[in-house]
């Protein structure tokens, strides 16, 4: 018990670390439902889910802050639901935490944290041998090893990202059913919504791991990969790779050269001592 508190204060002392943003504007685009994988060098796993709120951009159609007000009841509402479920279905060495909003993003979400890999195996009920199956390894490079590896995005379907939107939706259909809203309005909304992009965050703290988009912040390297719902009717694979010194050939290749300097050196010293 005293592991798991100590574990769930750590990650909230972490946060989800959204402060330091990179260039890439795309990796905080706050219209996009969010999948946040953090593992620290314990090997304790914090994954968090997070919905877009679009605060801003609801106001900006004309929705009025106490109507604002009402989307937000209802969105917190279903995603507090959600939270509740999964607490349901805890099983050893997961925790899961209650709906809250994380400002940087301007979404609802909420936390589960594992206390290792396994415990996260647990929760989700996969095997071993489905984890290990479900991500493809490429090698490459003689002096400079490269280790790619393909895996699948998080949300690796249409149908998968319409489970993550029907949440947004049912929020969005409260308000209309329960607040007088014109048609263009409402419309509107709707395309905010439909418009929204679906971003894997994947932080550790090594910075081992790479990818196309990435960055670092105080506390994590961050990999982040973003799909729009076309997207993932197309390609829903994503890529990590890893660099490193191919070890045994730098070590043959510096014997070699130590050989063959210590041959010439020996040659030299032979046709000098002929010539005395």
């Amino acid at each position: 018990m005293k592991k798991s508190i100590y574990i769930l204060f750590l990650f909230l002392c972490v946060g989800l670390s959204f402060a330091f943003a990179p260039s890439a504007e795309n990796i905080f685009e706050k219209n996009a439902f969010r999948i946040v994988k953090q593992v620290n060098s314990q090997g304790n796993i914090a994954l968090t889910y997070v919905f877009p709120l679009n605060t801003q951009e609801f106001k900006k159609l004309g929705l009025k802050e106490e109507n604002f007000l009402v989307y937000k009841f209802y969105l917190t509402s279903y995603v507090n639901a959600l939270a509740n479920n999964n607490k349901q279905k805890e099983t050893e060495g997961a925790s899961v935490g209650d709906c809250v909003y994380f400002s940087d993003l301007d979404g609802l979400g909420f936390t589960t944290i594992f206390e290792d890999l396994q415990a996260q195996k647990r929760f989700f009920g996969v095997t071993d041998n489905e984890g290990e199956s479900s991500s493809d390894y490429n090698f490459s490079g003689f002096f400079i090893k490269t280790t790619k590896i393909e895996t699948t995005f998080p949300i690796g379907s249409q149908d998968n990202a319409d489970n993550f939107k029907s949440v947004c939706q049912l929020a969005l259909d409260g308000l209309i059913k329960n607040v007088d809203i014109d048609k263009s309005t409402q419309d509107k909304l709707k395309e905010v919504l439909n418009s929204s992009v679906f971003i894997y965050d994947f932080a550790t703290q090594s910075s081992a791991l790479k990818s196309e988009l990435s960055y670092e912040d105080e506390y994590f390297y961050h990999n982040v990969f973003i799909k729009t719902y076309e997207d993932l009717a197309k390609d829903n694979k994503i890529v990590f790779w890893q660099t490193y010194p191919n070890k045994p050939v730098w070590y043959l290749t510096a014997l070699g050269v130590v050989l063959i300097c210590m041959t010439i050196a020996l040659l030299v010293i032979k046709k000098k001592n002929k010539k005395i």
